[in-house]
């Protein structure tokens, strides 16, 4: 009884769905980690870090906690940021914060000035003659705590504040003027009139009104008394814009911690392209780790072969080894397999002789054109097979030789 063998089962040797994922579960889980560590510190910085009186800033520049309090006395508080918001939002009753007030151009102060609103500008340096004519800014001591030493209402029931770094000088006798917390003979606090006579605050210094000074001396009370006079508050913290009327750049309306994360987002996509880099040098050939039969070698590179369309370079690698066989047999030039045209005539002629097949066939079997397609190519490896096995000679009673192999 014979037991036939199975062949072994093929299967593709194209990378299936899951050796994919296997292959490429490391660096995506590195790319998310990254994206998920990029998010979670530009949350985090976007809270924690939102700019100099940003009234949802909770950094020591910030001013979450002044605002706080102000909502918890009922005044309404409107966050801007361009010009034309600042006016679109002001009126006469209201009151305008201005965070950095040298930002604004001439025609953006002018079309502030023209709503009517009281004015409360922090640290005006360059700009003030344009806010509050006739006065002009001065430097001063840095801040540090100082007395009222005038009859401001918010100043008396403030007491002592920290007040400081600039002082302002010139008329004050416009509108209810007053001169408080005089710093090197100058008041940091000053109270004047606008060209159309509206109120204007000017203040020294901002840091009354940040998270880290609110709670020290009377800092609270002077903020609270100067800001919540009116019900609402526009809370206008300037940017830089093109012309008068034109808006913003798109990034500068995004919040930090985007740029932050598209830095470090391009960053990570650059030390992954060079860690996954094709390294370009010498071939260097290393042992086997495993032994390869050579069947699935052969399976192998013809897939290869076939998936490459190199009909002609593995035409080429059939007929060489037929030819080194061949000649191997008849002991003609041309072992190596690079045998020119006329080596190949001699080899056909003398194939022609053994199997009785025309020269003019064998040759353009060893040396035809290569195949069309994939077709002609296994008709080529069929052919060369059979001619392979009608021109080696066989031991049927005498070797090659012509000896007979039997022991005399």
């Amino acid at each position: 009884m014979s037991t036939t063998t199975a062949p072994p089962e093929s299967r593709p040797l194209d990378p299936t769905s899951a050796e994919h994922w296997r292959r490429w579960r490391r660096p995506l889980a590195v790319v998310a980690f990254l994206l998920v560590t990029a998010v979670v510190l530009g949350i985090v910085q976007s809270q924690a870090g939102r700019g100099y009186l940003d009234p949802e800033g909770v950094d020591n520049p910030g001013a979450r906690a002044l605002a706080t309090l102000l909502a918890e006395q009922g005044v309404d508080i409107t966050s801007v940021r361009g010009n034309a918001d600042a006016v679109a939002a002001a009126g006469p009753d209201d009151t305008v914060l201005v965070t950095v007030p040298d930002l604004l151009t001439t025609g953006q102060i002018d079309r502030l000035v023209d709503t009517g609103a009281r004015l409360v500008l922090v640290a005006p340096e360059l700009r003030v003659p344009d806010y509050a004519p006739g006065l002009t800014a001065v430097l001063v001591d840095a801040p540090g705590t100082v007395e009222p030493g005038c009859g401001l209402p918010v100043a008396e029931r403030a007491g002592s504040a920290r007040l400081g770094g600039l002082g302002f000088s010139g008329d004050l006798s416009r509108s209810e003027g007053a001169a408080c917390y005089a710093v090197d003979g100058e008041p940091a606090l000053a109270v004047s009139s606008t060209e159309s006579g509206g109120q204007v605050v000017l203040l020294g210094t901002a840091e009354p009104l940040t998270n880290e000074y609110l709670d020290d001396d009377g800092n609270a009370a002077l903020a609270l008394g100067l800001l919540g006079e009116t019900r609402r508050l526009i809370w206008y913290r300037p940017i830089p814009e093109q012309g008068t009327d034109a808006p913003a750049a798109f990034t500068d309306e995004l919040p930090g911690w985007v740029r932050a994360g598209a830095w470090q987002l391009a960053i990570a996509v650059a030390l992954a392209a060079v860690w996954r880099a094709r390294r370009l040098g010498r071939l260097v050939t290393e042992p086997l780790p495993v032994v390869v039969r050579a069947s699935e070698t052969t399976e192998g590179r013809a897939r290869l072969y076939r998936r490459g369309r190199s009909r002609e370079h593995a035409a080429g690698l059939l007929r060489a080894a037929a030819i080194r066989r061949l000649a191997a047999s008849a002991r003609l030039p041309g072992e190596t397999g690079e045998a020119g045209p006329d080596a190949v005539g001699a080899l056909a002629a003398t194939l022609a002789a053994r199997t009785g097949r025309p020269a003019a066939q064998i040759t353009a079997l060893l040396a035809g054109p290569p195949p069309a397609d994939d077709a002609a190519l296994v008709r080529l490896a069929d052919d060369l097979d059979d001619l392979e096995n009608a021109g080696v000679p066989r031991a049927t009673g005498t070797s090659p030789t012509g000896k007979d192999p039997r022991p005399s």
